[in-house]
């Protein structure tokens, strides 16, 4: 089993991959460099909630809807 947080890193990266937006955009968005965004990514930064909900800002979707299948395959392990 994944540790969640290296699922969330993924599920951020494949939303902005999905948006077609650059780690320079997402890091401009949330005001920090790209290699601080970069390091999210990769799941060596843990993802504070405030830090998710901004990044869901961006993405501009729900923080529920975003996490449902992040987290349904961890609740069904458990």
């Amino acid at each position: 089993m994944k540790p969640i947080g290296k699922t969330l890193a993924l599920a951020i990266r494949q939303k902005r991959t999905q948006l077609h937006y650059s780690q320079e955009f997402m890091a401009y968005k949330l005001k920090q460099t790209q290699n601080a965004y970069c390091k999210v990514e990769l799941g060596q930064t843990k993802v504070t909630l405030i830090k998710l909900i901004e990044i869901c800002e961006v993405f501009e979707v729900d923080i529920h809807d975003f996490l449902k299948p992040v987290i349904e395959p961890v609740l069904k392990v458990a």
